[in-house]
């Protein structure tokens, strides 16, 4: 070869290595840029979103998720709350975005224990679930991913859910490596689904989704994976969040994102869950995958060293949107909208704004605006899981073509300069249409850490044709279905059978699967198709077919299948299967031998059967089961043995041919007969010419030779017997004459060894075997047994008829026999019922040749069986109790025990509400929530635990708990001192907060163990259980008949689940549900109250609802039951004794009695509005002298002012000086006095109140008055209850004045006075209201208001008109129905200025009259005087509801006295006609819908009070003239309209700052319903917390001083000595004493009936005769026992009926006898006097007897004067002794002190 021809060679090798080089580095390259699709994707987000499809429509619709916080978090919401931004451990935001049900997980779908579950930090669990219904969506069976190479790349933040394990380490220690550690949150899915890619966990903060995604794009395109699971993931455990970012100011108040807006005011926070699934594009298209979009390009960088570590970074964001450009090889201009970060805050957003405008806002077309938005102002921030949201929102969008709005775009924030580009904000829906290039978004995240990210989404390519694959791989596109069916399918057969499978991992999952596939929409046969091709077959299995159900669950185990023998055979057996099956009609046919005959003959029977056998075992073959093992019975082993591979189609043709027809060429006769006896009794029997041709069972034998020589044996047997129809006698030794030629025949078959092990009774390999197979017999039994010992569970029975499986059900219970054909059914049918049986057992089935034509469309997820698993701390489990001196209690309702030291006792404390004990919310009573009685004896039996008394030897329950809505009540256990039988009292107290009285709700007695002859023990008829001999009672309908009744049991109380009756005893099962947590109690009182629903049943029982009252002799067994027999007998009526064993009789718990009590809603109704009914009490303050102060009046004389009464003293007289207080030489006088103008008529208040306006605004727009006070007086404008007002327009005045000291604090004092007391007294007392009768100064105080003795304010009933006026709006209304419903009103005249056409009247009107009621709607202008007349003519008025009213808020400074005009005309001037015109009619009630504005002041509302004030003094004066009247003083209510109607969000938070909060429309029928019993002209209905009031001072808490608990100052005096009653006693003669017991105890029972004296009150007359009911008896009961000391029995009045009884009875306790009295006076002073004093002072008693004498000892302070705040010791309740222990540590506030 010359030189250049090798030049030529060198030159083509380089050239072509050069070319393949360049393909390398494109290649490579391609890799390196290559799209990826986004085949599925799953979320979880706020506003109950479960789905992408869901948070389109949450986004499209321009919807607001933002909400309260979370109730089942154990978050304690009212204490969290603070709006001050410093206030430790709070926040001042109360909303943000919260995922529904984050708590429920279904842990068994991922063969997660129940334990292990409850440790998981909730976000493993939903990446879990998410990661589940995403490979579902993307048309992948989640198990089918096992073993591949799939990645998980989740992005992930805080795992604060460890901070809830460490109050609880008894549930974590086992789990705590794995329970919140983040590396887990993907390594879990990983594990789950046996995904073998790269698992990792991000965490970059707010970006971590982003960057997951982006290393899972890069992961794919490096070939490190397939597929990839790529999101974010955040789960607020904790609110720590909120409480860190309120620390720095960061969160918007509403807690409400407000991206990109000049209103932005900081961030809101929110939490979820989205997850994409990744895969190549191409790969998505070659495997037929669904394709939404494409991730087309993306980057990550940071802000390295910018001007803070958490402040954003414009130029580091403008970087990575150019790096993901460059990485999409896109431009600018080719993006059409960006999702931003857009948190809402004032830093952060303008400078992204200012990122996006100088990237995407420039080079853009004049009609093309990048738009710019951000789901966070629909969601909030979700932090970890924020960016994968914005893109789910973008890809969505893109489908639907259109771009959603963004929320709370008030106008663009002015800190961006929005012309330097051309972006657009997202102030509305804008469409995206398609166009020549496909829609694209950016999507940005920033992390707090500097991590940015920037994400660019493609619109998907269109669908190519599919390519040449599996058909059952393909799957339906994002935008098209692609039909799978092939050109074969027959979509007309009307009669085919569609098996719609469906399976789950439980039984309830089950159901709701297929409930779910029953309603999904499309095509049956696509629904089932898409079913059975794309979900998990998991172990709770079901198939429905032509509306019939198969359901089953796997079995463990092997399958074999078994061949039929001869005698199966049927005329035109496989007709049908052939038709429709061609895999069948193909084996058919190849398998047939040429034979001609009658089927019934052995030489076409049995080449028929095999045929068929053979047949139907390719088809079922065809369909995906391969069976374990094979088996056969006689001709049947023959197609075992073939389609094992032992032997070729056509050997074993030849074999079964042969085989045939040398049987049928026999000589016929013998008979073969079925005997049911075992082979070990029949095989004695045989003789010459009788064999065993078969065993086919444990008694199942065939006998099988010469007629009259089988039915010897049969005879001989006399059992049952069957002949058969057969034409020889087979497998016996009348076959033996065609062995030989049998062998012959097949001599030249080959044998291989089997694929499929095949169980038989020889080799199958040996043509031998075969010949004697012809002749031996058939150990069918010994075949199944050996095939049971193998681990096979499900046997599938293949030939014509179902024989194998009936005899195989004789062998073995336990294993599943399955036939494919029955004689007698259609064989499509009943083989595809067959194969869906051996389906739901376990057996692996192909359902796709039976579904051909269907098409994968997307079906609903699976439904996730949620159960609660969150920790909850036990109370207390997170205080620092040892810091308190306290233990932790270990209770559900206790968090600490305080022992008593020297007494034995202890107090246990802890919190009930709704939110840490939610199951107490299923115990309503009359519309209460009401704390059970069973929970009484339980923490009566925790408290005797605790002291070692474990018997509760009574128990009495004196007033029921209400438990509020929000918030909670501390309760107290205090067991006390051992008397000398070491029985202690115990006592239940509550309280709602520091500031409010404990109240006693049950006192008893406990005793120890040792008084007890033995534990509980069941009675035998617990032990035999049912009880025998019992008649069951039917509980139809039972709870709810009781919910009609007003007893509202909810799920948790609902136990009762059975109840007989024997004689006068009930027994009952109870169960308590799933979830209730029993084991932490000693018995779950919810558990125990459930079996006192058996009263109803009982003779105790009463027709009336019932509630435990004093139970006596508690005695507890085993703990923790979660359920119980039970046996109730009564003792007497409404006394009962219980029995209680747990389900396996063991004792649980005895009562010898339990004493029962009706209690009426009214009872309850007053329990649970006593705390939010107040009344104003004036109290004497002491008087200081006169301070030396310059006074001037602010106005002249007013009118009438010679109406004051003289005799004020000199000192202190205001001076006359110019008009508005400053002398003529301009001297500023040290307070002003404005006397308000006297009157009563509609004109003098107006006159009044102008006049007093008028004066207040002048001094306070005086700037030189800046520093003097100002005193208001009013004469006869207030008075104390039950006293006159003469002045209404003064009480207008101190209305107006009210607000204006609210507003201007500290600066007015407001008396009502006779002249008595010095103004510059006044002046001086730190009171800013005040009374002054007789030279006694009163101030204001808001007292609870106690029910009155006197006749009620008023009634309503059915005689007679009631009046209510406003009667259309919201409060009007509510009240109208309830005097319908509650008091029985059959007239109602409803005003309005409206009338019948104000919204809602005609439904209004439509709604009384259903109850019966006659009602007339009119409109009238109540404050014209003869519009009120008319209205009344005619009318037979009995009662007037005054609710109408105007609200026109305005400051003092700000109101005209055309402002205050209007709103007294609606109010005041009203009130004063219906008060005139109705003086003279039979009123039964006068209610005035007044407004605690007038009586606490509320700022802004000066002209509202005014017109309120004069509501409550006109209802004063009415009853001073002893007519019916009632003003009640409103707090703020929730319905609409009315008295907080027009309130803005900013006043109720304003509102709810100073401690009221909204009364809901029932808790305000209820407390109009209460405020009628109580003896006073105003009343205060208002929610009222007391610890947001803060402490009582100045004053604006001086009204409040009665109600909040100021700090105590201790004092060391010991309290005087009382003389006890026993020395009383012991002073009297014998004969004398009953009677001076006698009198004690009618003393006590007057004082509790209310009787004056004791004169009504007879010795010898019953308790019930003078008129004591259970409450009664209790009060009654207490009281005595205060005044004897004595412990006295819960039955008191009733086992001692009348006064003289109990006397008799406390003598018997009492009475000394002679020699019992004390010591003489003269004894115990001789005994002093010989003491030394060294000894005394040594002893510590010296000064305590000084003391006690009254002399100072040496050495110590003068005593104090007294104090009203100081505290005696003996004074101190509980609370207060431990905090004087722990060195004035309040107990309630020990742990926030404590953990500092």
């Amino acid at each position: 070869m010359g030189n250049d021809e090798k030049l030529l060679e060198y030159l083509k090798k380089v050239t072509s290595e050069l070319h393949q080089t360049r393909q390398r580095l494109q290649e490579a390259e391609h890799a390196d840029q290559e799209p990826i699709a986004v085949i599925a994707m799953g979320c979880r987000y706020p506003g109950g979103v479960t789905s992408p499809a869901g948070l389109w429509e949450l986004v499209a619709g321009g919807v607001d998720a933002i909400s309260e916080f979370p109730a089942d978090r154990g978050w304690d919401t009212d204490q969290l709350h603070d709006d001050d931004p410093d206030a430790a451990g709070t926040s001042y935001v109360r909303e943000g975005g919260f995922v529904d049900d984050v708590a429920g997980f279904d842990p068994a779908l991922f063969g997660i224990s129940p334990r292990e579950a409850l440790t998981m930090d909730p976000q493993q669990r939903m990446l879990l679930e998410l990661a589940w219904e995403t490979a579902e969506r993307a048309g992948l069976d989640p198990l089918s991913l096992r073993g591949k190479p799939v990645g998980v790349f989740a992005g992930s933040g805080q795992q604060d859910y460890e901070y809830l394990l460490a109050a609880a380490p008894e549930a974590a220690e086992s789990y705590l490596t794995t329970a919140t550690a983040s590396a887990v949150i993907s390594g879990r899915v990983s594990y789950a689904l046996g995904l073998e890619g790269p698992a990792a966990t991000v965490d970059t903060a707010c970006s971590s989704s982003l960057v997951a995604l982006h290393l899972a794009a890069t992961a794919l395109r490096r070939r490190e994976c397939t597929m990839a699971f790529a999101g974010g993931v955040m789960v607020m455990a904790t609110p720590a969040p909120f409480v860190a970012f309120s620390r720095q100011r960061g969160l918007a108040p509403d807690g409400r994102c407000k991206p990109f807006s000049e209103s932005a005011d900081g961030t809101g926070w929110s939490e979820g869950g989205g997850l994409l699934l990744l895969e190549r594009l191409a790969d998505a298209r070659r495997h037929n995958h669904p394709v939404l979009a494409v991730i087309r390009g993306s980057a990550v960088n940071s802000d390295g060293a910018s001007n803070g570590l958490t402040a954003p970074n414009g130029p580091s964001q403008q970087r990575v949107i150019r790096a993901a450009l460059a990485d999409a090889r896109l431009t600018t201009a080719q993006i059409d909208v960006v999702e931003g970060h857009g948190t809402g805050t004032v830093l952060g957003d303008p400078i992204e704004a200012q990122a996006v405008i100088a990237t995407y806002g420039q080079g853009r077309p004049a009609d093309r605006p990048l738009w710019l938005g951000s789901i966070k102002s629909n969601i909030g921030h979700a932090q970890a899981a924020a960016g994968v949201g914005g893109v789910i929102k973008m890809i969505e969008a893109i489908r639907h073509g259109l771009m959603p709005r963004t929320l709370h775009l008030t106008e663009p924030s002015s800190h961006v300069d929005w012309t330097a580009g051309h972006v657009r904000l997202l102030d509305r829906e804008v469409p995206w249409p398609a166009g020549p290039e496909p829609r694209r978004a950016g999507i940005s995240s920033f992390g707090v850490s500097g991590t940015n990210v920037h994400v660019i989404v493609e619109e998907a390519p269109a669908p190519t044709a599919p390519a040449a694959t599996d058909p059952a791989s393909a799957v339906t596109n994002a935008s098209a279905l692609t039909d799978v069916s092939g050109a074969e399918a027959d979509s007309a057969d009307a009669a085919r059978i569609v098996p719609l499978v469906a399976s789950a991992r439980d039984a309830q999952a089950l159901d709701a699967q297929a409930r779910q596939l029953a309603e999904a929409p499309g095509e049956p046969l696509d629904v089932a198709y898409s079913a059975a091709t794309t979900r998990a077959a998991l172990d709770y299995r079901r198939v429905v077919l032509a509306g019939a159900e198969i359901s089953g669950t796997v079995s463990p185990g092997a399958l074999s299948v078994l061949f039929t023998g001869q005698g199966s055979q049927r005329a035109g057996m496989g007709d049908d299967l052939a038709a429709r099956f061609p895999v069948f009609a193909a084996a058919y046919a190849a398998a047939k031998v040429d034979v001609i005959g009658d089927i019934d003959q052995t030489g076409v029977a049995q080449p028929s059967i095999f045929a068929f056998e053979v047949a139907l075992y390719r088809l079922i073959e065809s369909w995906g089961i391969k069976p374990d093992y094979l088996a056969g019975h006689s001709i049947g082993e023959i197609a075992a043995a073939h389609v094992a591979g032992v032997l070729s189609l056509e050997d074993a043709k030849t074999l079964v041919s042969a085989r045939a027809r040398l049987m049928q060429a026999l000589p016929a006769g013998g008979v073969m007969v079925a005997v049911a006896a075992p082979e070990d009794v029949v095989r004695p029997l045989l003789s010459d010419g009788v064999d065993i041709a078969a065993i086919n069972g444990p008694a199942s034998v065939v006998l099988s030779g010469a007629g009259d020589a089988v039915g010897a044996v049969g005879t001989a047997l006399d059992c049952k017997s069957t002949v058969l129809n057969t034409s020889h006698a087979f497998h016996s030794h009348l076959m033996e004459p065609m062995l030989d030629e049998f062998a012959a025949a097949i001599s030249g078959l080959t044998f291989h060894q089997p694929s499929i092990p095949v169980v038989a009774t020889g080799d199958l390999t040996e043509p031998a075997y075969w010949v004697s197979h012809v002749r031996d017999t058939v150990r069918f039994a010994d075949n199944v047994q050996a095939l049971l010992d193998r681990g096979v569970t499900t046997f599938v029975e293949v030939g014509p008829d179902a024989i194998l499986t009936g005899l195989g059900r004789q062998i073995s219970d336990d294993a599943t026999f399955i036939a494919l054909q029955h004689r007698a059914k259609p064989e499509e049918h009943t083989l595809v019922t067959g194969v869906a049986t051996a389906w739901t057992r376990g057996v692996d089935v192909d359902w796709t040749p039976l579904l051909t034509g269907g098409r994968r469309i997307e079906l609903p997820t699976y439904p996730f069986q949620h159960r609660r698993y969150w920790i909850e701390p036990a109370p207390g489990a997170t205080a620092d109790l040892d810091a308190a001196g306290a233990d932790p209690a270990g209770h559900p309702l206790l968090g600490a025990v305080v022992p008593a030291p020297g007494t034995g006792g202890v107090t246990l404390t802890g919190r009930l509400s709704l939110r840490d004990q939610p199951w107490l919310a299923d115990h309503r009573i009359g519309g209460a929530t009401l704390f059970p009685g069973t929970g009484f004896v339980e923490l009566a039996l925790r408290a005797g635990r605790e002291t070692g008394c474990d018997r509760v030897a009574e128990l009495t329950i004196e007033a029921p708990l209400v438990l509020p809505g929000r918030g909670g009540v501390k309760v107290q256990v205090i067991a006390g001192a051992a008397d000398d039988q070491g029985r202690r009292p115990v006592a239940v107290h509550s309280r709602a907060d520091a500031a409010e009285p404990w109240v006693c709700h049950a006192t008893g007695l406990l005793a120890p163990a040792a008084d007890l002859a033995a534990g509980p023990s069941p009675a035998a008829d617990l032990a035999a259980w049912p009880p025998p001999n019992a008649e069951p009672i039917v509980l139809d309908d039972f709870y709810a008949g009781l919910t009609e009744a007003g007893i509202g049991y909810g799920p948790v109380f609902q136990g009762l689940r059975a109840v007989w009756r024997s004689g006068d005893d009930v027994y009952a099962e109870v169960r308590l549900p799933e979830g209730a947590a029993p084991e932490a109690y000693g018995l779950h009182p919810a558990l125990l109250d459930a079996a006192l629903h058996t009263v109803t049943f009982s003779s105790a029982g009463s027709d009336q609802a019932t509630l435990p009252f004093a139970w006596s002799g508690v005695t507890l067994g085993v703990s923790g039951a979660t359920g119980l027999r039970v046996r109730l007998t009564p003792v007497r009526p409404g006394t009962v004794a219980l029995l209680v064993a747990d389900p396996a009789g063991r004792p649980v718990l005895a009562v010898d009695s339990l004493a029962l009590r009706t209690i009426s809603a009214e009872q309850l109704d007053a329990a649970a509005a006593q705390k939010s009914l107040f009344r104003i009490e004036w109290t004497p303050v002491p008087v200081t002298p006169a301070v030396d102060l310059t006074l001037a009046d602010l106005e002249p004389a007013a009118p009438e002012e010679g109406a004051w009464k003289s005799g004020a003293p000199e000192g202190g007289t205001p001076e006359r000086g110019a008009p508005g207080g400053i002398a003529p030489d301009g001297t500023v006088p040290d307070a002003l006095v404005l006397r308000s103008a006297p009157g009563t008529s509609p004109a003098a208040v107006r006159a009044a109140t102008h006049r007093a306006l008028a004066a207040v605004q002048r001094w306070l727009a005086d700037e030189r008055l800046a520093d003097t006070r100002l005193l208001v007086l009013t004469q006869g404008a207030a008075g104390q209850n039950g006293e006159d007002v003469t002045d209404l327009a003064g009480a207008a005045v101190r209305g107006l004045i009210r607000s204006a000291q609210t507003e201007h604090p500290e600066r007015i004092v407001l008396a009502d006075t006779d002249g008595t007391v010095e103004p510059a007294v006044l002046l001086a007392l730190d009171e800013p209201q005040l009374l002054v009768r007789d030279g006694v100064a009163h101030a204001a105080r808001l007292t609870r208001a106690g029910r009155g003795d006197d006749i009620p304010a008023g009634t309503f009933g059915p005689t007679g008109t009631v009046l209510v006026t406003g009667g259309t709006g919201a409060l009007g209304a509510l009240v109208a129905e309830h005097l319908t419903h509650a008091y029985g009103v059959r007239k109602l005249l409803l005003t309005s200025r409206r009338g019948p056409d104000a919204p809602g009247a005609a439904d209004l009107q439509e709604r009384l009259a259903a109850t019966g009621a006659a009602v007339r709607i009119v409109a009238c202008d109540l404050a014209d005087r003869d519009a009120v007349k008319a209205l009344l003519d005619g009318e037979d008025v009995t009662g007037v509801v005054h609710a109408a009213g105007v609200v026109d808020d305005g400051a003092i400074a700000s109101l005209t006295p055309e402002r205050l005009d209007v709103v007294l005309r609606a109010k005041a001037d009203s009130a004063a006609h219906l008060d005139e015109l109705t003086r003279d009619r039979p009123l039964t009630a006068f209610v005035l819908f007044s407004s605690a504005a007038a009586v606490l002041g509320s700022a802004g509302q000066g002209n509202y009070a005014a017109a309120n004030a004069y509501l409550d003094a006109l209802a004063a004066r009415r009853r001073a003239a002893g007519l019916p009247a009632q003003s009640l003083a409103w707090g703020l209510w929730s319905v609409g309209g009315g008295m907080s109607g027009e309130l803005a969000e900013a006043d109720l938070r304003r509102l709810a700052r100073a401690g009221v909060s909204p009364i809901g429309a029932e808790q305000g029928l209820r407390l109009f319903d209460a405020a009628g019993a109580v003896d006073a002209a105003t009343v205060v209905p208002v929610n009222l917390d007391l610890r947001a009031l803060g402490p009582a001072e100045g004053a604006a808490g001086a009204m409040f001083r009665s109600l909040v608990r100021r700090p105590a100052r201790r004092a060391a005096d010991a309290a005087p000595a009382v003389d006890p009653l026993v020395a009383r006693l012991a002073a009297l003669p014998a004969a004398d004493r009953l009677a001076a017991l006698t009198d004690l105890v009618r003393e006590r029972a007057a004082a509790t009936l209310g009787h004056p004296d004791t004169t009504a009150v007879e010795a010898d007359r019953a308790f019930n005769d003078l008129g004591f009911d259970s409450l009664t008896a209790v009060e009654f009961r207490t009281g005595l026992g205060e005044s004897t000391g004595l412990r006295l029995p819960a039955t008191l009045v009733f086992d001692h009926p009348t006064p003289v009884d109990v006397a008799r009875y406390l003598l018997d306790e009492l009475g000394p006898g002679d020699d019992t009295a004390g010591p003489a006076e003269d004894d115990v002073r001789r005994v002093l006097a010989g003491i030394p004093l060294g000894r005394l002072r040594d002893a510590g008693l010296l000064d305590a007897l000084l003391e006690l004498g009254g002399v100072t000892p040496a050495g110590a302070a003068a005593p104090a004067e007294p104090d009203g705040d100081d505290e005696s010791i003996d004074d101190m309740d509980t609370d207060a002794l431990i905090s004087m222990a722990l060195g004035g540590l309040d107990l309630d506030d020990a742990h926030s002190g404590m953990g500092n």
